[in-house]
């Protein structure tokens, strides 16, 4: 057994993905997103249909952002693509071993992971509270700008990257209730679709495009509660957007002056 987080990723619509794929072109680009948004990283992974699972060894905070930083370049890039995810990262023991040309994950940190993202009820992948133990200045570490950005506020922001631009508070992370009279919503840490570029204008714009893909993927949604789904998203992403569009605003100014 390793201990070290874990991410494991539902797609959803998989079976009408795989259903009007006559000639495998959507899967093959699904397959090919999977790998962009892992070089280059210590992040590992397993496809399983429509599961994925990624891995990264280690109890460290780097091995956390890894994991985020693959999930948010993922989250982006299928989105793109038209094929939307729900997720979520814990940490635990597991256990990776290929065996010929198969590769097997189990532990306590899949099914802590499976558990957080099965119960949430958006097109997002959540920090799960174990995860969330392991990094305990997490929230100092993804502040964004609250007031006017000065030059030294804009440089100690960007020394702090990635963590802001991959992962951001949220105060209402979408539950599946067990009951009407309970709250559904979860008040944690998830995950920001980007294209993992890390400049502010570029996060800012990304983050614009993954809400354009939402708001698209929601008009063409079977239901309400289909296209609720990826309101509240695009709420979140919306509020995160806003803070990224000041900053590069802020940084453009002291670049002028």
């Amino acid at each position: 057994m390793n201990g070290g987080y874990v991410a494991l990723l539902d797609v959803l619509g998989f079976s009408a993905l795989v259903g009007g794929d006559i000639g495998g072109d959507k899967i093959r680009r699904y397959l090919d997103c999977l790998k962009r948004a892992t070089e280059q990283s210590e992040v590992d992974y397993v496809v399983f249909s429509d599961s994925i699972v990624l891995t990264a060894k280690g109890d460290g905070p780097e091995s956390l952002i890894a994991v985020a930083g693959a999930c948010s370049r993922l989250l982006a890039d299928l989105l793109n693509a038209s094929i939307p995810l729900r997720g979520a990262i814990a940490f635990g023991d597991f256990f990776r071993s290929r065996i010929s040309e198969s590769v097997f994950v189990a532990g306590r940190a899949v099914i802590d992971a499976y558990r957080f993202e099965q119960a949430q009820d958006w097109i997002g992948v959540m920090v799960a509270p174990s995860a969330l133990e392991r990094v305990s200045d997490l929230n100092a570490r993804c502040l964004l700008l609250e007031s006017h950005g000065t030059v030294d506020q804009i440089q100690e922001l960007r020394r702090r990257l990635p963590w802001p631009a991959f992962i951001q508070p949220c105060h209402r992370i979408p539950f599946r209730a067990p009951s009407p009279l309970e709250d559904s919503t979860f008040d944690g840490f998830a995950v920001v679709h980007t294209s993992g570029a890390l400049e502010p204008a570029a996060l800012r714009d990304s983050i614009k495009a993954s809400m354009d893909r939402l708001t698209w993927l929601r008009s063409i949604a079977p239901s309400p509660s289909a296209q609720q789904k990826y309101e509240e998203t695009s709420n979140w992403l919306s509020a995160i957007q806003q803070l990224w569009h000041r900053v590069a605003y802020y940084q453009e100014q002291a670049t002028r002056a």
